[in-house]
């Protein structure tokens, strides 16, 4: 039996009476002919089944349609900053590939080495330290931070306002009557977790509460989403022994708040009636836990989509932009006044 030959751009261009040029140009979303010829291309493409060669065409323009998602964990919170990246990339044209690094740097390094030899559009990068080393090789390929900043780089920077979200959620507390609170803090040294200390210390100072070092637990020791959980767990564990404990909680992201919340269940501490609560990026299985949780919500897919934008105007026009995105207090059941 004979093969039968995959449609070529010539033959999409003979059925649909155009040259190849403009069949090109339709592929590539360029707005140089009509729409009326658009659409004869599209259904010249549609009937042939024509599907072009995307490994020949990065060759030919030294870019994929390919952008790098590279996230520290498997935080939900990084899942929905994905749904908005992916929307926005509906607008370009192109699609996404998501990689872990574990809150490991080398394996951060191997990652962005990997899509730079897939010759990716850019880079959306959630970095595992406050510094960031790209090799002059990969300096081609533009980068944009999500979350996390890093302090030696000049590149686009799309993040929450995590010094006022800190603060909100302090104040709150303290407004309801509690003095001593407790903070689960992720990995030293990122700069969320610089930023969301120091909103909980700003608030406790405003309103002269001593800051107490043995309430400030940090969870994370960059090694990842099994050991984020493990330490939201072992800080209250730690916390609920101190002579004078907490009455009321912070847990500063999503996966410290699983383990935080497993280990006032094991020890038997009711939610808000014993220790009061809030923690960090909204889910919708927090609205159904009993009691629903109050928490810090991130604009997570708003970031996505700014990331994005972000990319564009950095590939495009060299333009460096910071992004700050402001946070809500979702108050629901989880913390009570003591006053």
């Amino acid at each position: 039996m004979e093969n039968k030959k995959n449609p070529t751009l010539y033959d999409v261009a003979q059925k649909a009476n155009v040259s190849i040029t403009t069949v090109s140009n339709v592929l590539n979303n360029k707005n140089e002919a009509s729409q009326k010829t658009i659409d004869r291309v599209n259904e010249a493409i549609r009937q042939l089944g024509y599907s072009r060669n995307e490994s020949a065409r990065t060759l030919k323009v030294g870019t994929s349609k390919l952008v790098g998602l590279i996230v520290p964990d498997n935080n939900p919170f990084f899942t929905q900053i994905l749904t908005g990246i992916h929307e926005e990339c509906q607008n370009h044209d192109w699609q996404v590939v998501v990689a872990t690094s574990e809150e490991s740097e080398k394996r951060q390094n191997e990652v962005i080495e990997m899509l730079s030899a897939r010759q990716v559009s850019g880079i959306i990068l959630a970095s595992v330290t406050s510094k960031l080393y790209v090799p002059e090789k990969l300096q081609k390929v533009p980068i944009v931070l999500i979350d996390r900043e890093v302090e030696n780089a000049n590149l686009p920077v799309v993040k929450a306002n995590n010094v006022e979200g800190s603060y909100k959620a302090t104040e709150t507390l303290i407004q309801n009557g509690h003095r001593r609170i407790g903070i689960i803090l992720a990995s030293p040294g990122i700069s969320t977790t610089l930023q969301r200390k120091e909103g909980y210390i700003q608030a406790l100072k405003r309103y002269g509460i001593e800051v107490d070092e043995k309430l400030m637990f940090y969870g994370g020791d960059y090694t990842g989403t099994k050991t984020q959980i493990n330490g939201g767990y072992q800080a209250v564990m730690k916390m609920i022994q101190l002579p004078e404990p907490p009455t009321a909680i912070f847990a500063t992201n999503h996966l410290l708040m699983i383990g935080a919340v497993k280990a006032l269940k094991e020890a038997n501490l009711k939610i808000p009636d014993e220790i009061s609560f809030i923690g960090f990026d909204d889910h919708p299985w927090q609205e159904i836990t009993d009691p629903p949780f109050s928490i810090i919500s991130q604009p997570a897919v708003e970031m996505g989509r700014q990331a994005i934008q972000a990319l564009q105007k950095f590939k495009e026009k060299n333009i460096v932009t910071t992004t700050v995105l402001q946070l809500e207090l979702i108050t629901r059941n989880s913390y009570r006044s003591i006053t």
